[in-house]
């Protein structure tokens, strides 16, 4: 029985090494991802938009392609794959949620401290570096309450095993199938900001990087919050 992370991000990764990572990436050459089964497949049913926004790391789609009014309602978006379809779903649903909600506080500080260090050539790398490392830790210790499921997807995958060059003719031993799980929990805007408030307000802004953080994350943390970040040499085949 096999589980991996979708994309495994590591906080001061994405802080000052992931934009470049994958900018880096981005001039690979592609791998082609082809869909093997989706619910609703056979019925030519189309995957549903907020799926689609998920691979496309459209974060901002997902709450309209759901109907959810952002203003009243957190979105969080978790993602994890594994050969084994039904101990994924139990998996991610169930065991592993506290954990993403984690890396999607880990994965929005990162995001806003490369905003601040880009739009402040004064500041600090190493006070920059303090302040992460208190914000994710307190972040990282807030347990939600409140969080409620909204949606599920599943698609199962091919991709050619890494080293393999494929065409029309090749075996089947020449490709991995794997399954990809996506799961939607919301959660009531007024509790959430509360729970987040009272974590961030344990922070000392004992420097002028750390209230800059504080500020960019106040906007970063009310979007939806996806533990996921999107590989750029990915072809999905559609």
């Amino acid at each position: 029985m096999k589980i991996t992370k979708f994309i495994a991000v590591a906080a001061l990764a994405a802080c000052f090494g992931t934009l470049n990572a994958f900018a880096a990436k981005a001039k690979e050459q592609k791998v082609k991802i082809e869909i093997v089964n989706r619910p609703g497949m056979a019925l030519g049913t189309e995957i549903p938009g907020w799926v689609e926004s998920v691979l496309e790391g459209e974060n901002k789609k997902i709450a309209k392609s759901l109907k959810i009014d952002p203003e009243e309602t957190q979105v969080f978006v978790f993602s994890n794959q594994g050969d084994d379809l039904e101990f994924l779903k139990t998996w991610t649903d169930q065991v592993d949620v506290q954990r993403q909600v984690a890396n999607s506080f880990s994965i929005a500080v990162g995001q806003s401290a490369n905003a601040v260090l880009q739009g402040n050539s004064g500041s600090s790398e190493s006070n920059m570096q303090r302040a992460i490392d208190q914000t994710v830790k307190a972040l990282s210790a807030l347990e939600l309450n409140g969080l409620l499921k909204e949606a599920q997807y599943w698609i199962q995958f091919k991709k050619p095993k890494q080293g393999v060059k494929v065409n029309k003719k090749s075996p089947e031993s020449a490709f991995d199938y794997y399954y990809e799980y996506y799961v939607v929990f919301t959660m009531n805007r007024a509790i959430y900001d509360r729970q987040l408030a009272a974590a961030l307000n344990g922070v000392e802004d004992n420097a002028s990087e750390t209230k800059l953080l504080k500020e960019a994350l106040s906007e970063n943390l009310r979007a939806p919050l996806i533990d996921k970040v999107v590989d750029t040499t990915v072809e999905y085949d559609w």
